[in-house]
Order: structure tokens, then C-alpha cells, then sequence
């Protein structure tokens, strides 16, 4: 494994987290702007001096949405064609249906399901007898059979060593699909940008439904998408090249909405772009994707009852997450109970399994990531594999000498390289690709790493505002020009401000040059996200003890009221330079424009 040093860290070039009470509104000049609450004047000079601003937007935690019924539960009534001369009676054991007199036409079905659900209840007692009386006697053969021989004669009950084993899978099963599922916070499931439009899908972590924001104009879409068969959004990708299509992972698998905009007035539409969706109403419909069959798969059914609230398990269908390519021929899915990709093409309706990295939970496919050029792609797995595959011929290579799974990965636009890191860890790596596609012919190189530090907030120095910087990366981002790397800092100690995201800049070419003399990342500056909310401010004290009061509050109130990132990425399209799109645990969704002065050229 190479190893380039960088240059300087962000303490040794002097770079200082923002104030907790400020906000980042953007980079201008290789210079980032903090501006605190109320702040116009700033805000003012700012916009005055080239820079964009953008507005932040709401997810709140809790939504109650109009014309979505309500859950319903199926009663007596819908399987009784009941007179008006029958009662229905409801206790605590359930429901009943009792005739005035017996001589009525209904009185022989009554009897025959009171009939029927005394022989369910008799079923039931029996069968827990005869499950005891079998866990005796698998218990006695245990003693003196093999536990599988004893499982095959007598099958699995609970309290025995097989019951055991099957336990013990199950368990290793849901720690495998913990380490899959990411550490996110707060309303908002996962955030996804159209290819070619200012367009935000958003999901609702809660509801489970998906919502439409266009940046251009600054409008919600007055219609959200939703379905029953939507439940457990894990992911989503818009295909490109497709007008309005999303897919959409979830525990059934893909859901492929289709979006048509509302019919707009002549003259008023470009002929060479789809009509924008803006906030008029839209008509759109969903399509269940089919997989492969797999070992442990679930068949769902293939049309719900309007109105119906039912709860779908995982599956070997269960999607993790979505890729689909830059051309928007084929999608890859990855999934939730085992490390087989899917891939699925668009055009002819088929799906592929690529069984490789395991068919358990422990194997569980973390991120997928398809280079810009179509060639190459990324998958990283719970088991910490990250496999490289060439999607020519699908064949791939295997990096597993880690110490923890990759937290997260992004490809440079050139195709050449591939930045990640690893849980636990604050260094960030490169995956640099030396030959053409489809070449496998990759080297792991270690580029920096973020060392954490204690900085001050201000020129001064002073003690009291001095805030706790880095820890291990939980995830990053690359622009797609190439220029700024983007990290997050997931902080197992509680110690640092992991509200803080730091941001480099660029230069991929170092990762080729021979001796390695230049950095291919150099440290620009801190993101910081909108305040919670005021925090109450502190009496002034006047004795030494209130004044050693005052700093031990202020220190115990490093992390309160400042939002942490639970997802961010770049925009597609933004012509200045890179719009980083941050969405926040409080469920805010901030847009940072970084706008470049020059090409990033600074070996120094």
C-alpha cells in the first residue's frame, strides 16, 4: 500500500471551525462564509459580491397527509352477512355474534363458526402439548444423538441445541442487518437529485413517502408518492435519460415510479426538455421490479385492497441500496439479507443475480457506486469487502484486508480512482485504477488522514470558545468536477463536534505521479449547519467561581442545539462550481455553493 503525505493539516494551516451560532452559506474564493442569526448586512455583502444564496427547507418529524386512509382492521362483519335483528358484541377476548332467536336463518352458520373456532382453540392446545412432549424427546436424544441427527428425527423446538443454532443464526442475521442499515437520525430516509434538473426526491422516514422539490422555483409539488407496497425506504436513484423516473429501494424491493408532468400551454414548454413538474398536480404510477428467485425469498402479493395497512418482512428481495448507470440502460440493487447484486435491465425487464459476496445478512451490501463512465463499479459490503467489478464481462477483485467495513466511497470524474474510508478510522484512502478498463489492475493508497484537535472558534484564542474537531470519517462526497471532497465525522467518544463537515480540495492527478512529491488532498475549510435554535444565554459572572461555573457549562454544551448531518451530496448540475445539499438531523436540507475561482493547481 502507497502512502502520500499531505501537505498541512487544517491545524497546521491555520484553519478554524466556524462559531456554533453560525450558519455556512457558501465559498467564494477558496473562502467559506459564516454568517450568525439576523445577520442581513453579511448576508448582503455577500450576495453583493457574487455569491449565491439559497433557502433552507423543513422535513418536520411527524406529517399527517391528506386522502391517505387510515389502517382498518378486518372483523367478524366482513366474513358474516349479518340481519338487523343481530348484534355485535365486543369484549376483551374479541368479538361475538350473538342472534336474538334461534329459529332465524342465521342461527346454523352461528353455530357453525362458533363450531369452528372451538376446534381452532382445541387445535391450539393440542399442538402445544405435542410441542412439549416433542421438546422432552429431543431433549433426551440430544444426550446421545448428534444435535443435526436429533433436529432431522425430531425437528426444531425451542429449547434445545438445534433451537439454539437457528437462535444464534438470527442474531447473527439482525447484527448483520444493523451494520447495514446506516446510522441516520431524523426524519428524512435518504435524499436523491435528478440527473439533468434542480429536482429533489426526499423520503419521510416516518410515512414512507416521497417528496418533490424543485430548487429552480423554489415549489413543493403538490403531489407526493406513496403506495402500500413502499414501506422501509432505504434508497433512491433517478434513472437518467428518462424524463421523470424513480426508483425507489424499500424491504419489497424496487418500486419504479413513473412521473408524467400535467399538460402545459403551448409555446410556453422548450421542445428539447420535459416539461418541469413545478407545483401543479402530476399523474404518476408504480411498478413492483420482479428478482430473481433466491433461497428464502417471499412472494408478495401481486394487488392490495385500497386502503389496506399491511406489514411487510424482509426478504431476499429486500433492497439496501440503488445504482443506476449514467446512461440509464441497467440498474444495480443490492440488498438487505445477503451480498448478491441485481442487476436489472431497464429495456428488456430482466434481472441478473451476481452471487459473490456471501448469501447472509453478514454479507449485506452497503453502497453501490457506478463510475461516470459506465465501466467500473463499487460495492461495499457489512463483511468489510469492497469488491471492484468491470461490468463489461462482470468479474471483479476483492479487498478485504481491513480492520472494519468501508463507511462510504465516491468515484472521481475521471474514472480513474475511487476515495473511501473505514469505520473506526480517520484516515482517507484512494482506490487508483493504472490501466484501461477492463482492467482490475488496482492499488489501495493511503492519502491522509484528518488528525482530530481542539481549535478556537476565534481569532483570539479564547479558551472559552474553543471547540473539539474530527474523529472517525463516517462518510464522504466528491463534486462532479472533481474539485472538493466533502467528509463527515462520526465520533464514538461523544468528545468532538461532529456537526462540522470538512471540506478539501482536489487534485486526483498526484494519485499518479511517480514519488508521490504532491498532495492529492489539501484541507480548505469547515461546513457548518442552521442552529437548532437559540440556546440561552449565560449570566455574567462576576467571581472567580461563577467564572469556572460558566466555562464547565459551556464546555458540557459543545453538541447542544447544533444539527448533525445524516446525509449530504452534490448536485449533478450547478454551471458556478458544486452545490453540496446537506440534510440535517433536525430535518432541514441546507444548499452550500462552492464557487470556484480557478483549477485547484497548489502543490505547496
Amino acid at each position: 500500500m502507497c502512502a502520500y503525505k499531505s501537505t498541512a493539516t487544517f491545524e497546521e494551516r491555520g484553519i478554524r471551525p466556524p462559531p456554533r451560532e453560525s450558519a455556512t452559506v457558501g465559498e467564494s474564493d477558496l473562502t467559506f462564509i459564516h454568517l450568525h442569526d439576523g445577520d442581513d448586512v453579511g448576508l448582503l455583502q455577500y450576495v453583493r459580491s457574487g455569491g449565491i444564496a439559497f433557502p433552507h427547507i423543513m422535513i418536520p418529524d411527524a406529517l399527517q397527509l391528506r386522502g391517505v386512509a387510515q389502517p382498518t382492521i378486518s372483523s367478524a362483519e366482513t366474513a358474516v352477512d349479518r340481519s338487523s335483528d343481530d348484534q355485535l358484541e365486543q369484549d376483551g377476548a374479541g368479538i361475538m355474534l350473538q342472534s336474538r332467536e334461534t329459529d332465524e336463518p342465521d342461527s346454523a352458520l352461528t353455530t357453525l363458526i362458533s363450531h369452528a373456532f372451538w376446534l381452532w382453540n382445541a387445535k391450539q392446545n393440542v399442538t402445544e402439548l405435542i410441542n412439549r412432549a416433542q421438546t422432552r424427546s429431543l431433549l433426551a436424544a440430544e444426550s446421545w444423538l448428534p444435535a443435526p441427527m436429533a433436529q432431522m428425527i425430531f425437528g426444531q423446538v425451542p429449547g434445545t441445541a438445534s433451537a439454539a443454532k437457528a437462535d444464534a443464526m438470527e442474531a447473527e442475521e439482525t447484527e448483520g442487518h444493523r451494520k447495514m442499515l446506516a446510522k441516520t437520525d431524523g426524519p428524512i430516509s435518504c435524499v436523491a437529485w435528478h440527473p439533468h434538473r434542480s429536482l429533489l426526491a426526499i423520503a419521510h422516514r416516518a410515512t414512507d413517502c416521497v417528496f418533490l422539490y424543485d430548487l429552480a422555483s423554489d415549489t413543493w409539488c403538490s403531489n407526493v408518492l406513496q403506495n402500500a407496497y413502499m414501506q422501509g425506504i432505504t434508497s433512491m436513484a433517478w434513472q437518467p435519460n428518462c424524463g421523470y423516473a424513480l426508483a425507489v429501494g424499500c424491504t419489497t424491493g424496487v418500486c419504479m415510479w413513473n412521473i408524467m408532468p400535467a399538460s402545459v400551454a403551448p409555446g410556453t414548454a422548450d421542445a428539447h426538455k420535459a416539461p418541469s413538474l413545478g407545483a401543479g398536480q402530476f399523474s404518476a404510477w408504480m411498478s413492483l421490479l420482479s428478482f430473481p428467485p433466491l433461497a428464502g425469498t417471499h412472494n408478495y402479493p401481486s394487488q392490495l385492497p385500497v386502503g389496506s395497512a399491511v406489514s411487510f418482512h424482509r426478504s431476499a428481495a429486500s433492497v439496501s441500496v440503488l445504482a443506476f448507470s449514467n446512461s440509464g440502460q441497467w440498474l444495480v440493487a443490492g440488498h438487505q439479507t445477503h451480498g448478491h447484486l441485481t442487476v436489472w435491465d431497464v429495456a428488456l425487464g430482466t434481472a441478473t443475480p451476481l452471487k459473490r459476496s456471501g448469501s447472509t445478512s453478514r454479507s449485506a451490501t452497503l453502497q453501490i457506486g457506478i463510475s461516470p463512465n459506465d465501466r467500473y463499479l463499487v460495492s461495499t459490503h457489512a463483511n468489510g469487502q469492497l469488491r471492484l467489478w468491470e461490468t463489461e464481462n462482470w468479474s471483479s477483485q476483492v479487498w478485504s484486508d481491513f480492520n472494519a467495513s468501508v463507511t462510504g466511497f465516491t468515484w472521481s470524474p475521471d474514472s480513474r480512482s475511487v476515495y473511501f474510508a473505514i469505520a473506526d478510522c480517520a484516515d482517507i484512502y484512494a482506490l487508483a485504477l493504472y490501466k484501461a478498463p477492463p482492467s482490475l489492475d488496482a492499488e489501495v493508497t493511503l492519502v491522509t488522514t484528518f488528525e482530530a484537535h481542539a481549535a478556537a472558534v476565534s481569532e483570539d484564542g479564547d479558551d472559552l470558545e474553543r471547540v473539539r474537531v474530527g474523529g472517525s470519517i463516517k462518510a464522504l462526497a466528491l463534486d462532479p468536477q472533481g474539485q472538493r471532497l466533502v467528509v463527515s465525522f462520526d465520533d464514538s467518544s461523544a468528545s468532538g463536534d461532529i456537526s462540522l463537515l470538512a471540506v478539501y480540495l482536489v487534485n486526483s492527478d498526484a494519485l499518479f505521479r511517480a514519488g508521490g512529491d504532491a498532495s492529492a488532498l489539501m484541507p480548505l475549510g469547515y461546513v457548518r449547519g442552521p442552529n437548532w435554535g437559540k440556546q440561552p444565554k449565560l449570566e455574567e459572572a462576576s467571581s472567580e467561581s461563577a467564572l469556572r461555573a460558566e466555562k464547565s457549562s459551556k464546555k458540557k454544551r459543545v453538541r447542544v442545539g447544533t444539527p448533525t448531518p445524516s446525509w449530504f451530496g452534490f448536485s449533478p448540475n450547478f454551471e458556478s462550481g458544486a452545490l453540496l445539499t446537506v440534510a440535517w438531523a433536525n430535518g432541514k436540507i441546507s444548499f452550500v455553493p462552492m464557487l470556484f475561482a480557478s483549477r485547484f493547481s497548489r502543490t505547496q
